[in-house]
């Protein structure tokens, strides 16, 4: 009776692992493309003033860029001011003292110190290139007396 159980048990673990050895991934879990819908993104995170005054319906905003992390550094060096496009999942917060806080591009003003998260295709950074960059998320502040 006790070598049924083992050998049972024996199979039982043969099967389990030849299914985990033969299985290649969840299925839509494979690579994604560099470039493209779907692509890999890179982080960009840009620190600088905004250079216009975005209005209400706007879909994008100028911001003259003086810091960036590593994949900002190539817009911080390129002519400026950086435009950066919104969507409808762009997070926006405007702080300004004494008053409560704002989450509309139309209260971004020009002139406020802003820190921008952005993303873009990794691949799209190939060769030096500088792609668009489409806002997560923006935090500004007034600019300073």
């Amino acid at each position: 009776m006790k070598f049924r159980i083992f050998v049972l048990a024996l199979a039982t673990a043969l099967l389990s692992a030849s299914g985990a050895l033969a299985h290649d991934g969840h299925p839509g879990k494979g690579k994604r493309p560099p470039t493209g819908p779907n692509c890999k993104m890179a982080r960009v995170l840009l620190r600088g003033t905004l250079a216009n005054d975005p209005a209400a319906g706007d879909t994008s905003f100028q911001l003259t860029a003086t810091k960036g992390n590593h994949k900002g550094r190539a817009y911080v060096s390129a002519t400026q001011p950086v435009t950066i496009s919104v969507d409808a999942k762009t997070k926006i917060m405007r702080k300004a003292k004494g008053s409560p806080k704002t989450n509309t591009l139309d209260s971004l003003a020009m002139g406020d110190r802003a820190l921008v998260l952005a993303g873009a295709c990794k691949g799209d950074f190939a060769g030096g290139a500088i792609p668009p960059l489409t806002a997560k998320f923006i935090l500004a502040r007034p600019a300073s007396a």
